[in-house]
């Protein structure tokens, strides 16, 4: 395998077509299990959207998921059943969290696309009873998961992957790895030895234990840190200002912002403000800047942004990102989309090798969380890097964009359609996380 490379397709999720024989002709459907009648599966997607402290924040992975179904439907339905998606608000509250896995226990054969920051009790996701009474638990195909718990449930399944190793009590030291690529493209293009701010979010202790291990695995491959800021999203831009201070200090060279789009406009903004040097400075960001309002702003310019996907701009590239955004019916939708959408191809898959087995009425919660469990190849059809469901696994591969002209600009690899996956990108810590952050 090459380092860089377009990655392969490796699972088949298109719904049964005429060509080959249908599994659904002369079968008599029947309700199966909790969330599978003889004509729809219910599948819950919760995400954090009601809250004040970000109101909307991951409203693109209820539209992502939507958005599956729809092409679902459209191409004759899973399981030879149509998609019904129930959505449920965490609101960034572990209460609501707890609430929205109850919600998908008494109605949905699944979760998916679930982006929910601050987890509760995910105990009901290994007990919750199936149709017949049995504590089976069901499957949470999440776009992400970042509390250690909900990552090392047995029931979790997520497409953006895990970081850390498991099982893990959730406190002390625990093994992980971090995506550290791209700071190795940004060693390359400064031509000099990186040293900065990294901009942690800062408002919930899971982000931030999120984001520590990705800290200290760029400072062993080199990162020397002028400063490590929660940067919170209620903070205004006032507040910025001891962060650039702390670069004009020390003649940082680079800003790594693991936060999200608002938080790299008010540091840019207050850099301008403060009248900053920028003459050999990196301003660099992740997915979370990947979004219309940040290419558009008027502070954007030559930020670089790494994506885990390949890029909106490339659908012709690539038929599963084109089924997507012709489904979602936006040329830029939201990033929190895309892991939503794959959650559903994933469970896509899972369906379908479960009806390829033991035929559309073998759809159970138990049979799911089997077939899930086996899946050790995903790549949606060749739009993300592999993720391998059985392990938890970290994808290696990265595409670097630079903002040009309020348009991200495909900058590494130069190639369209390709991805960087050496194993190479991933760097190993270990350490209590949640100790390192001293803001």
């Amino acid at each position: 395998m090459s380092s860089v490379e377009t990655v392969p397709s490796t699972e088949s999720t298109e719904a049964p077509t005429t060509t080959t024989a249908d599994p659904c002709a002369g079968v008599t459907l029947e309700a199966t299990d909790t969330g599978v009648s003889a004509d729809t599966i219910t599948v819950v997607v919760m995400a954090d959207v009601g809250s004040e402290l970000a109101p909307g924040l991951f409203q693109g992975a209820i539209d992502g998921t939507k958005a599956w179904a729809k092409a679902v439907n459209a191409s004759g339905g899973l399981g030879c059943r149509q998609v019904k998606v129930l959505e449920w608000d965490s609101k960034l509250n572990p209460t609501e969290s707890t609430n929205g896995f109850l919600e998908a226990c008494s109605k949905a054969l699944a979760m998916v696309g679930d982006s929910s920051l601050f987890i509760g009790d995910v105990s009901v996701l290994k007990d919750c009873p199936d149709a017949t009474g049995a504590p089976t638990g069901f499957a949470d195909i999440s776009a992400l998961a970042v509390d250690a718990a909900h990552q090392c449930s047995p029931n979790v399944f997520a497409t953006a992957g895990v970081a850390g190793t498991c099982p893990f009590s959730g406190t002390g030291v625990r093994d992980y790895v971090a995506q550290t690529g791209p700071f190795k493209q940004y060693e390359a293009i400064s031509g000099q030895a990186l040293h900065g701010v990294y901009l942690i979010p800062g408002d919930l202790p899971t982000t931030i234990q999120s984001s520590m291990p990705t800290v200290r695995a760029l400072n062993s491959i080199g990162f020397v840190s002028d400063g490590e800021f929660g940067a919170s999203g209620r903070a205004e831009q006032a507040v910025y200002a001891e962060y650039v201070a702390a670069m004009q200090a020390n003649g940082s060279n680079i800003v790594i912002n693991g936060s999200n789009d608002q938080t790299m406009i008010k540091m840019r903004s207050e850099a301008v403000a403060q009248g900053l040097d920028e003459t050999n400075v990196l301003w660099t960001c992740s997915l979370a800047c990947y979004t219309k309002a940040y290419a558009e702003s008027s502070v954007s310019e030559g930020t670089y942004v790494a994506i885990s996907f390949l890029p909106f701009a490339e659908r012709a590239e690539n038929a599963e990102l084109d089924t997507f955004l012709t489904n979602i019916g936006q040329e830029f939708p939201p990033s929190w989309a895309v892991a939503a959408w794959n959650s559903g191809r994933a469970l896509q898959a899972a369906v379908n090798k479960i009806v390829a087995s033991d035929g559309p009425n073998g759809i159970t919660r138990a049979s799911v969380l089997a077939s899930m469990r086996t899946i050790t190849d995903f790549t949606s059809d060749g739009w993300i890097g592999t993720v391998d469901f059985t392990k938890k696994t970290l994808s290696p591969c990265f595409v670097l964009l630079h903002v040009e002209g309020g348009q991200y600009v495909r900058k590494y690899p130069e190639k369209p359609g390709t991805m960087d996956c050496s194993p190479g990108n991933l760097t190993p810590w270990s350490g209590d996380a949640a100790a390192e952050f001293k803001g």
